[in-house]
């Protein structure tokens, strides 16, 4: 594979425990020293392009191995100083574990220094030290001076407690003792953790004869191996990690924290660009919608306004949008809030990843935060449940359990594919195997359709309670029922999905909370009994006889309201009761308007099986000659026995599909 930047010192192959997955970074103004300080650090000018030689200023990003004097080997990002090219800076800045900060003993602390500083505060960076450069020019007095304005401004940072060391990239002063301090921070600080899927933001892509596309940048998560399949994203390409370099040595492998480039098979470098993500497949996306929580610069001169125009800066991306604030109106400096972030592009962001918000015009630094999560939809402002989510989910940060636990609780009713959790938690298939089975364990998920989608419990706990308002919304409307259809039910419940409402009712049915009946797919409460009045228990009586008198030649139900002397108002009543004396299984309806008892249907059966031991089939007449009726009642019986799968019908003729008794 190619060399990843130009040529300089190799470092040893991954293979070796000599490498540190920590990344050092620079930052301070232009023209103190950054780039001259590396590459008196490393051997490696890091200013690669003819400009910035040219113009003997830093445009775009560095990179370099870092030898420290214990033989440990770390890299080393350097970043551009002014202020016009603070978007590289930021997406340099956003792999940084240890900043070292540059300041021009002859200039003190100045713009970006301070502008910087509150960049790598805000993407969460906790360690560093800083050095005091040109101190061969600027003499010990005002080097001195330089130091306390210094420790001064950055009383109260993460930087306050950092080591100053005045350091003369020229003469070598100091050199030695910065060395060591970088040593003793990386020491401290500890070697990156490489768990969860890969990810690498792309910060430099470019092709090279025999090789084809070369991506480069830093990891934040996992390890990637070569011969291992990876997707570009938000481009939605991909292809095969065909080779490895990490600080300038071919590797087998490379993690986070590593300075890396990647030589990808069938993958076009003009599509490529610095803001995408190279990233195991199927765990994570571009987002349009990004919830976070913002934290609002106390430098910053005015009020935010709901739905202000900013520049999203996360991982190597910018991306601009608009800010849409969830708790109010307006964020006075310095407050931190709730907010969704409208993108006009897709960004590829996780759960926990720092970023960087910049006002479109002036282009200046605002914010920054934490990302919760991404969403599909736009969050309302104001609303209780929105903020009582993005809470939960970030306190859950960096707890992949409850993470799946807050995201499937945040979709309420709604069950959520487990592909879908995969990307909302950036988790490997492993990782988010791991959180299921916790919380299925313990019963804070539940399981539909084999473990394809799920939900959290509260949201089949309202599910349940849906189809229990449902029953006896139904059974309030018609106070004679005993049965309501499973389909009916699902309608009432108004439940959004159809596997959430038969989880509902299964659960409820395990608990003898209702009973499912398999003929016609009925569901009841237990116990549940008819509430007449004594009229319509005798009506119930009345009806019940007339039926099992009339045997096989019975009324339609306004014929037996015509029989039993009711009036015409009355024959909505009697169709409610022969409905009960259905649902008792009393009065059956085999067919509109033509109803027998049971005790006829019996007999109508077992005439049926003595047809058939006569011979293999029978005709409809012969049957209506043995019933004694007319074809107005056979035709309907023989269907319904052809329905209960009983007999079949070839010609005129019935046949028998099961076993004499």
């Amino acid at each position: 594979m190619p060399p990843s930047a130009p040529p300089g010192p190799a470092a040893e192959s991954l293979s070796r425990p000599d490498i540190f997955t920590v990344i050092v970074g620079t930052a301070g103004h232009i023209d103190h020293g950054k780039s001259t300080l590396v590459k008196r650090l490393t051997g490696i000018d890091p200013d690669r392009l003819p400009e910035e030689k040219s113009r003997e200023m830093t445009i775009d990003l560095g990179f370099a191995p870092l030898r420290l004097p214990g033989g440990k080997t770390v890299g080393m990002i350097d970043v551009p100083g002014h202020e016009r090219f603070v978007k590289n800076m930021v997406a340099g800045a956003t792999g940084i574990d240890v900043a070292l900060l540059v300041v021009d003993a002859n200039e003190g602390v100045m713009p970006q220094t301070r502008e910087h500083v509150e960049i790598m505060t805000l993407l969460g960076i906790r360690t560093g030290l800083i050095a005091l450069t040109k101190v061969d020019t600027a003499g010990a007095d005002l080097a001195a001076l330089a130091a306390d304005d210094v420790r001064s401004y950055l009383a109260g940072t993460f930087l306050e407690r950092a080591p100053v060391i005045p350091v003369s990239s020229l003469t070598g002063e100091g050199i030695e003792r910065l060395l060591a301090e970088i040593e003793a921070v990386c020491r401290r600080l500890g070697p990156r953790k490489a768990a969860g899927p890969f990810r690498m933001p792309i910060q430099r892509v470019f092709s090279a004869h025999g090789f084809g596309t070369i991506v480069t940048g830093v990891p934040v998560s996992g390890i990637v191996r070569a011969g291992d399949h990876v997707e570009v994203l938000p481009l939605g390409k991909g292809g095969k990690v065909r080779g490895i370099e990490a600080y300038r040595a071919e590797a087998l492998e490379a993690r986070a924290g590593h300075s890396t480039a990647l030589n990808v098979s069938d993958l076009d470098y003009k599509e490529v660009a610095r803001g995408m993500v190279v990233a195991a497949p199927g765990c994570f996306e571009g987002a349009t919608l990004v919830d976070a929580r913002l934290r609002y610069l106390r430098s910053a001169r005015r009020r935010l306004k709901h739905l202000s125009t900013v520049k999203l800066h996360a991982g190597t991306a910018e991306v601009t949008g608009e800010v849409a604030l969830l708790e109010g109106k307006d964020v006075a400096p310095g407050a931190e809030t709730f907010v969704q972030l409208r993108l006009h592009e897709p960004a590829v962001v996780a759960p926990g990843d720092r970023f960087i918000l910049r006002l479109h015009s002036p282009a200046v630094t605002i914010g920054g935060g934490v990302v919760l999560g991404t969403s599909r939809h736009r969050l309302k402002a104001g609303k209780p449940f929105v903020i009582e989510a993005l809470a939960a989910k970030e306190k859950a940060l960096g707890d992949p359990v409850r993470y799946v636990e807050e995201t499937l609780r945040a979709a309420r009713a709604g069950p959520v594919a487990a592909a879908r959790l995969r990307v909302e938690a950036a988790l490997d298939a492993a990782g988010l195997d791991r959180a299921l089975a916790a919380l299925t364990k313990d019963g804070r998920a539940v399981a539909l359709h084999r473990g394809a989608r799920y939900v959290h419990r509260d949201g089949l706990e309202a599910a349940r309670a849906a189809v229990q308002a449902a029953l006896e919304g139904l059974y309030a409307k018609q106070p004679l029922r005993l049965f309501v259809e499973r389909l009916e039910l699902k309608t009432e419940a108004a439940l959004p999905d159809d596997e959430l409402f038969d989880a509902a009712l299964e659960s409820l049915a395990k608990e003898r909370k209702v009973e499912r009946l398999a003929e016609g797919d009925r569901v009841r409460k237990p116990g549940r009994t008819a509430s007449l009045t004594p009229e319509q228990e005798k009506l119930r009586a009345r009806l019940h006889d007339l039926y099992r008198e009339a045997r096989f030649q019975t009324p339609s139900p306004d014929e037996a309201a015509a029989k039993l002397d009711l009036p015409a108002k009355r024959v909505a009543e009697v169709k409610k009761v022969l409905a009960l004396l259905g649902e008792e299984g009393l009065v059956l309806e085999v067919a509109p308007g033509i109803l027998f008892a049971r005790e006829a249907l019996e007999e109508a059966k077992a005439a049926l099986f003595d047809e058939f031991r006569k011979g293999g089939a029978f005709s409809a007449s012969a049957y209506r000659e043995r019933l004694g009726t007319t074809r107005k009642y056979v035709i309907p019986l023989l269907e319904h026995f052809d329905a209960l799968g009983l007999t079949v019908r070839r010609g005129a003729d019935r046949f028998l599909k099961v076993p004499l008794p």
